[in-house]
C-alpha cells in the first residue's frame, strides 16, 4: 500500500530550502546525496542557506572568519558552506575541550571561585563556551577589511620560530611585521574596540576563561619549570587564547603532534614578544589581556592593582556563576544538587 504522505522531494522548493536551513553539514550532505535535483537546488541557494545558518549560532559570526583545522588560517566567507563547516567545527571542538579536558579549565574550582557542585560547574561550562566563541570572534576581526590577508608562507614560518626576532615585532615596514599572523597589528585596534564594547557579563566570562586556561595549563604541563617561568607562560597563554580563540586552545590541549608543535611555537613567540615589551623595544598598542583587565575594572568601578583582580571583579565573577544564589561549594550538602 502506497503512503498517503507526500515525499519530501515532492514538496515545494521553498519548503525544502527552509528545512535545509535547519540542517547541520553532515545531515545536509546526506540529504543532497539522495537526489541530484535536490542537490542542485541546494547548491544554487548556497549563499542564502549559509547566511541563515550562520545567523543561528549563539554569537553570529562576522562576514569573514578564519579557518582553524590546520596550521594555516585561510579566510572563509560565512555565506558559503565552507564557512558553516568551520563554525560547526569550532562548536564541536569547544564541546570536546570542555567535556574531555576539565582539568585544563579548572572546572571543579576555577580561579576566584570556591569548589563547585555539579550544578555550578555546568553553569561555568556555559560561560566558558560563550567566552571561547567571543575569543573566536575577536580573532576573526583580522579576517575582515581593512586587515590584509596573510600569505600561507607566513603561517608556515611559525614553525621556524621567526616571530621571535625583533623585526617581526618592531619593524612596521618589514613583511615579517606586516604579515605576522600571531600579532595581527593591522587588526589590534579593532580587536581592542570590540572588547571595550562588550557588556560586563561577557567581560567577566572571558576573564574567567583565560585565567582558568592559564592556570590549568600552568599546573598540568611543564612542571619542571621554575615558578617565575610558569607564571610567564601563563600570561602568554592567556594572551594567545584571546588572540586566536579555539584554534590555539584546541592545538595546545587536544591537537595532534603537528598542532601541539604549532602551539608550542606560538607560546615561544609570545614569550619573546613579552620580553621585548618589558625591555621597551615595542612601543605600540596594549595586549588584549591588559585591555580585558582594564575594561573589567572600569565596568565594576575599580582601579587596577598590578594587573590583578580585586574584590569588585571577584564579585562580578561570583554573580555570573551563582546568579544571586547562596554561594554553595562542592563540600556543602545540597539536597537538590547531588553527585
Amino acid at each position: 500500500m502506497e503512503s498517503q504522505h507526500p515525499s519530501i522531494m515532492e514538496m515545494p522548493d521553498e519548503v525544502i530550502l527552509c528545512i535545509v536551513e535547519q540542517m547541520d553539514t553532515i545531515t545536509r550532505k546526506c540529504f543532497m546525496a539522495t537526489n541530484k535535483g535536490t542537490s542542485a537546488l541546494i547548491e544554487s541557494y548556497e549563499h542564502s542557506i549559509a547566511k541563515r545558518r550562520a545567523a543561528s549560532f549563539t554569537i553570529p559570526p562576522l562576514r569573514n572568519i578564519l579557518s582553524s583545522s590546520t596550521e594555516e588560517r585561510f579566510v572563509l566567507s560565512t555565506d558559503t558552506f565552507s564557512g558553516i563547516i568551520e563554525l560547526e567545527l569550532r562548536e564541536s571542538r569547544i564541546d570536546r575541550l570542555l567535556q574531555e579536558c576539565p582539568q585544563f579549565f579548572c572546572l571543579p574550582s576555577p580561579p576566584w571561585l570556591p569548589s563547585l557542585t555539579p550544578k555550578y560547574q555546568a553553569r561555568v561550562e556555559i560561560i566558558f563556551k560563550r567566552a571561547l566563541q567571543q575569543c573566536d570572534r575577536i580573532a576573526d576581526i583580522a579576517a575582515n577589511e581593512p586587515s590584509v590577508r596573510i600569505p600561507v608562507e607566513y603561517y608556515h614560518a611559525i614553525l621556524d620560530e621567526v616571530y621571535r626576532f625583533p623585526t617581526a615585532l618592531t619593524s612596521p615596514h618589514d613583511d615579517l611585521y606586516k604579515f605576522n599572523p600571531l600579532t595581527r597589528p593591522d587588526a589590534r585596534l579593532r580587536q581592542i574596540e570590540y572588547i571595550q564594547s562588550l557588556p560586563l557579563d561577557d567581560i567577566a566570562g572571558i576573564f574567567l576563561l583565560v585565567e582558568s586556561i592559564g592556570y590549568g595549563l600552568m599546573y598540568n604541563t611543564n612542571k619542571s619549570l621554575g615558578v617565575s617561568s610558569r607564571y610567564e607562560r601563563k600570561t602568554v597563554i592567556e594572551e594567545c587564547v584571546l588572540r586566536h580563540g579555539t584554534w590555539f586552545a584546541w592545538s595546545r590541549i587536544l591537537g595532534g603532534p603537528d598542532l601541539q608543535e604549532l602551539a608550542s611555537c606560538i607560546i615561544s613567540a609570545g614569550r619573546a614578544e613579552a620580553a621585548h615589551w618589558e625591555s621597551g623595544d615595542i612601543d605600540g598598542l596594549h595586549g588584549l589581556k591588559m585591555t580585558l583587565i582594564s575594561q573589567f575594572a572600569k565596568l565594576v568601578g575599580s582601579d587596577i592593582i598590578e594587573g590583578k583582580s580585586n574584590v569588585n571583579m571577584e564579585n562580578a565573577i561570583l554573580q555570573i556563576v551563582f546568579q544571586g544564589d547562596k554561594v554553595l561549594t562542592g563540600w556543602e550538602d545540597n539536597s537538590d544538587d547531588k553527585y
